[in-house]
Protein backbone atom coordinates (compact mmCIF):
# COMPACT_ATOMS: atom_id res chain seq x y z
CA UNK A 1 0.00 0.00 0.00
CA UNK A 2 1.00 3.60 -0.55
CA UNK A 3 0.19 5.73 2.50
CA UNK A 4 0.97 9.10 4.07
CA UNK A 5 -0.34 10.51 7.34
CA UNK A 6 1.76 13.69 7.63
CA UNK A 7 0.22 16.36 5.40
CA UNK A 8 -0.22 20.14 5.81
CA UNK A 9 -2.47 22.67 4.09
CA UNK A 10 -2.52 26.40 3.45
CA UNK A 11 -4.23 26.81 6.82
CA UNK A 12 -0.95 26.51 8.74
CA UNK A 13 0.41 29.62 6.99
CA UNK A 14 3.65 27.98 5.84
CA UNK A 15 2.28 25.45 3.34
CA UNK A 16 0.28 25.56 0.14
CA UNK A 17 -2.69 23.62 -1.13
CA UNK A 18 -6.17 22.85 0.15
CA UNK A 19 -7.39 19.56 1.56
CA UNK A 20 -8.88 18.74 -1.85
CA UNK A 21 -5.63 19.60 -3.62
CA UNK A 22 -3.77 17.02 -1.53
CA UNK A 23 -6.41 14.35 -1.97
CA UNK A 24 -6.43 14.89 -5.74
CA UNK A 25 -2.63 14.62 -5.77
CA UNK A 26 -2.78 11.46 -3.66
CA UNK A 27 -5.26 9.87 -6.07
CA UNK A 28 -3.09 10.85 -9.04
CA UNK A 29 -0.01 9.34 -7.33
CA UNK A 30 -1.99 6.16 -6.61
CA UNK A 31 -2.05 6.40 -2.84
CA UNK A 32 -4.33 4.06 -0.93
CA UNK A 33 -4.49 6.24 2.21
CA UNK A 34 -4.06 9.96 2.82
CA UNK A 35 -4.15 11.40 6.31
CA UNK A 36 -4.46 15.17 6.69
CA UNK A 37 -2.60 16.44 9.74
CA UNK A 38 -2.36 20.20 9.69
CA UNK A 39 -0.69 22.01 12.59
CA UNK A 40 -3.27 22.18 15.35
CA UNK A 41 -4.44 25.39 16.98
CA UNK A 42 -4.89 25.81 20.71
CA UNK A 43 -8.07 27.42 22.04
CA UNK A 44 -6.45 30.20 24.06
CA UNK A 45 -2.92 30.75 22.75
CA UNK A 46 -1.52 31.40 19.27
CA UNK A 47 1.84 29.68 18.87
CA UNK A 48 2.06 30.77 15.23
CA UNK A 49 2.62 28.75 12.04
CA UNK A 50 -0.64 26.84 12.43
CA UNK A 51 -4.29 27.14 11.61
CA UNK A 52 -6.37 29.61 13.58
CA UNK A 53 -8.63 28.09 16.23
CA UNK A 54 -11.71 29.44 14.46
CA UNK A 55 -10.73 27.41 11.34
CA UNK A 56 -10.81 24.07 13.14
CA UNK A 57 -14.50 23.35 12.55
CA UNK A 58 -14.22 24.20 8.86
CA UNK A 59 -11.16 21.93 8.55
CA UNK A 60 -13.06 19.03 10.09
CA UNK A 61 -16.24 19.69 8.11
CA UNK A 62 -14.34 20.04 4.83
CA UNK A 63 -12.63 16.71 5.35
CA UNK A 64 -15.90 15.05 6.33
CA UNK A 65 -17.36 16.04 2.97
CA UNK A 66 -14.24 14.98 1.07
CA UNK A 67 -14.14 11.61 2.81
CA UNK A 68 -17.55 10.88 1.38
CA UNK A 69 -16.82 12.35 -2.04
CA UNK A 70 -13.66 10.24 -2.48
CA UNK A 71 -14.73 7.09 -0.62
CA UNK A 72 -14.53 4.93 -3.73
CA UNK A 73 -11.08 6.20 -4.70
CA UNK A 74 -8.99 6.65 -1.54
CA UNK A 75 -9.23 6.36 2.22
CA UNK A 76 -9.09 9.83 3.82
CA UNK A 77 -8.39 10.43 7.52
CA UNK A 78 -8.74 13.60 9.59
CA UNK A 79 -5.84 14.29 11.92
CA UNK A 80 -3.73 17.00 13.46
CA UNK A 81 -0.06 17.45 14.27
CA UNK A 82 0.16 18.92 17.74
CA UNK A 83 2.54 19.56 20.64
CA UNK A 84 1.91 18.15 24.12
CA UNK A 85 1.47 20.47 27.06
CA UNK A 86 0.19 18.77 30.24
CA UNK A 87 -2.32 21.46 31.16
CA UNK A 88 -4.20 20.95 27.87
CA UNK A 89 -5.29 17.39 28.74
CA UNK A 90 -8.99 18.20 28.35
CA UNK A 91 -8.32 19.71 24.91
CA UNK A 92 -6.65 16.56 23.54
CA UNK A 93 -9.61 14.55 24.81
CA UNK A 94 -12.01 17.01 23.18
CA UNK A 95 -10.20 16.66 19.85
CA UNK A 96 -10.32 12.87 19.96
CA UNK A 97 -13.72 12.30 21.55
CA UNK A 98 -16.08 15.22 20.89
CA UNK A 99 -14.61 16.48 17.63
CA UNK A 100 -13.73 12.95 16.53
CA UNK A 101 -10.24 13.26 15.10
CA UNK A 102 -9.10 9.99 13.56
CA UNK A 103 -5.62 10.45 14.98
CA UNK A 104 -3.14 12.89 16.49
CA UNK A 105 0.53 13.13 15.56
CA UNK A 106 2.89 14.30 18.27
CA UNK A 107 5.08 17.00 16.71
CA UNK A 108 6.96 18.35 19.71
CA UNK A 109 8.38 21.63 18.42
CA UNK A 110 7.96 23.15 21.89
CA UNK A 111 7.73 21.82 25.41
CA UNK A 112 6.91 23.26 28.81
CA UNK A 113 9.88 24.44 30.83
CA UNK A 114 9.91 26.14 34.21
CA UNK A 115 10.48 29.91 34.01
CA UNK A 116 10.17 29.86 30.19
CA UNK A 117 6.72 28.26 29.93
CA UNK A 118 7.23 27.15 26.31
CA UNK A 119 10.72 26.23 25.15
CA UNK A 120 11.16 26.04 21.37
CA UNK A 121 13.51 23.19 20.46
CA UNK A 122 14.87 25.29 17.59
CA UNK A 123 16.27 27.66 20.23
CA UNK A 124 18.16 25.06 22.25
CA UNK A 125 20.87 26.52 24.47
CA UNK A 126 22.82 23.25 24.63
CA UNK A 127 22.29 19.51 24.20
CA UNK A 128 20.82 19.47 27.70
CA UNK A 129 17.66 20.77 26.03
CA UNK A 130 17.55 17.52 24.05
CA UNK A 131 17.06 15.59 27.28
CA UNK A 132 14.26 17.94 28.33
CA UNK A 133 12.71 17.50 24.89
CA UNK A 134 12.95 13.72 25.17
CA UNK A 135 11.37 13.77 28.62
CA UNK A 136 8.48 15.83 27.23
CA UNK A 137 8.01 13.28 24.46
CA UNK A 138 8.07 10.46 27.00
CA UNK A 139 5.38 12.16 29.07
CA UNK A 140 3.27 12.80 25.97
CA UNK A 141 3.39 9.29 24.56
CA UNK A 142 2.39 7.74 27.87
CA UNK A 143 -0.93 9.60 27.74
CA UNK A 144 -2.03 7.40 24.84
CA UNK A 145 -3.32 10.38 22.83
CA UNK A 146 -0.84 10.09 19.97
CA UNK A 147 -0.70 7.48 17.21
CA UNK A 148 2.52 8.70 15.56
CA UNK A 149 5.63 10.45 16.86
CA UNK A 150 6.77 12.85 14.12
CA UNK A 151 10.41 13.78 13.48
CA UNK A 152 11.62 12.36 16.84
CA UNK A 153 15.15 13.65 16.21
CA UNK A 154 14.08 17.18 15.24
CA UNK A 155 16.37 18.54 17.97
CA UNK A 156 19.40 17.46 15.91
CA UNK A 157 18.90 20.44 13.58
CA UNK A 158 20.52 22.59 16.27
CA UNK A 159 24.19 23.40 15.82
CA UNK A 160 25.74 21.05 18.37
CA UNK A 161 27.93 17.99 18.05
CA UNK A 162 26.63 14.58 19.12
CA UNK A 163 27.45 13.98 22.80
CA UNK A 164 26.29 12.00 25.84
CA UNK A 165 23.11 14.10 26.11
CA UNK A 166 22.15 12.97 22.59
CA UNK A 167 22.60 9.35 23.66
CA UNK A 168 20.55 9.94 26.80
CA UNK A 169 17.73 11.67 24.90
CA UNK A 170 17.71 8.90 22.32
CA UNK A 171 17.40 6.22 24.99
CA UNK A 172 14.48 8.04 26.62
CA UNK A 173 12.62 8.30 23.31
CA UNK A 174 13.29 4.69 22.33
CA UNK A 175 12.07 3.46 25.72
CA UNK A 176 8.89 5.58 25.48
CA UNK A 177 8.09 4.38 21.96
CA UNK A 178 8.71 0.77 22.89
CA UNK A 179 6.60 1.01 26.06
CA UNK A 180 3.62 2.65 24.35
CA UNK A 181 3.60 0.99 20.94
CA UNK A 182 3.67 4.39 19.23
CA UNK A 183 4.66 4.43 15.56
CA UNK A 184 7.81 6.48 15.02
CA UNK A 185 8.23 8.56 11.89
CA UNK A 186 11.20 8.85 9.56
CA UNK A 187 10.63 12.38 8.31
CA UNK A 188 11.37 13.26 4.69
CA UNK A 189 11.19 16.99 5.32
CA UNK A 190 14.50 16.89 7.17
CA UNK A 191 16.05 15.51 3.99
CA UNK A 192 14.52 18.35 1.98
CA UNK A 193 16.57 20.77 4.09
CA UNK A 194 19.70 19.40 2.43
CA UNK A 195 23.10 18.45 3.78
CA UNK A 196 24.44 21.13 6.09
CA UNK A 197 27.61 21.78 8.09
CA UNK A 198 27.56 20.81 11.78
CA UNK A 199 30.32 20.74 14.42
CA UNK A 200 30.62 16.96 14.00
CA UNK A 201 30.50 16.90 10.22
CA UNK A 202 28.27 17.50 7.23
CA UNK A 203 24.88 15.80 7.38
CA UNK A 204 21.15 16.27 7.03
CA UNK A 205 19.72 18.17 10.03
CA UNK A 206 17.49 15.14 10.58
CA UNK A 207 16.82 12.25 10.34
CA UNK A 208 20.14 11.51 12.09
CA UNK A 209 21.81 8.23 11.17
CA UNK A 210 22.99 7.49 14.74
CA UNK A 211 19.46 7.90 16.02
CA UNK A 212 17.95 5.65 13.38
CA UNK A 213 20.58 2.94 13.78
CA UNK A 214 19.40 2.68 17.38
CA UNK A 215 15.79 2.51 16.21
CA UNK A 216 16.76 -0.34 13.87
CA UNK A 217 18.39 -2.22 16.74
CA UNK A 218 15.27 -1.74 18.89
CA UNK A 219 13.00 -3.05 16.09
CA UNK A 220 10.37 -0.37 16.66
CA UNK A 221 7.43 0.26 14.27
CA UNK A 222 8.50 2.91 11.75
CA UNK A 223 6.58 4.82 9.11
CA UNK A 224 7.86 7.26 6.50
CA UNK A 225 6.21 10.66 6.71
CA UNK A 226 6.22 13.02 3.75
CA UNK A 227 5.58 16.00 6.04
CA UNK A 228 4.21 17.49 2.84
CA UNK A 229 3.84 21.25 2.69
CA UNK A 230 2.70 21.19 -0.94
CA UNK A 231 0.83 18.54 -2.91
CA UNK A 232 3.97 17.90 -4.98
CA UNK A 233 5.79 16.73 -1.83
CA UNK A 234 3.42 13.81 -1.22
CA UNK A 235 5.78 11.72 -3.31
CA UNK A 236 9.07 13.24 -4.47
CA UNK A 237 12.75 12.32 -4.63
CA UNK A 238 13.07 12.79 -0.87
CA UNK A 239 10.45 10.12 -0.19
CA UNK A 240 12.45 7.75 -2.36
CA UNK A 241 15.61 8.72 -0.47
CA UNK A 242 13.87 8.14 2.86
CA UNK A 243 12.90 4.59 1.92
CA UNK A 244 16.39 3.95 0.56
CA UNK A 245 18.06 5.20 3.75
CA UNK A 246 15.87 2.98 5.91
CA UNK A 247 16.61 -0.05 3.76
CA UNK A 248 20.35 0.53 4.17
CA UNK A 249 20.09 0.43 7.98
CA UNK A 250 17.78 -2.55 8.04
CA UNK A 251 14.40 -0.95 8.73
CA UNK A 252 11.34 -2.13 6.84
CA UNK A 253 8.81 0.70 7.32
CA UNK A 254 5.09 0.11 7.62
CA UNK A 255 3.24 0.53 4.33
CA UNK A 256 -0.32 -0.23 5.40
CA UNK A 257 -3.34 1.44 6.90
CA UNK A 258 -2.33 1.95 10.53
CA UNK A 259 -5.73 3.24 11.65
Amino acid sequence: MKVNYHTHTYRCKHAGGSEKDYIDAAVEKKFDVIGMSDHAPFPDYDFGYRMAYDELDDYVNTLSILKNDYKNRIKVYTGLEIEYFPHYTSYYEELLIRIGMDYLILGEHMYEKEHELYKNIYNSDSTECYVEYANAINQALRTGYFKILAHPDLCMLCNFAWDYNCDKALDIIVDAVAATGTIIEYNANGLRRGIQEFPDGDRYPYPHRKFWTKIADAKLPVIVGADAHSPEQLWDDYLALAYSNLDKIGINPLQRDIL
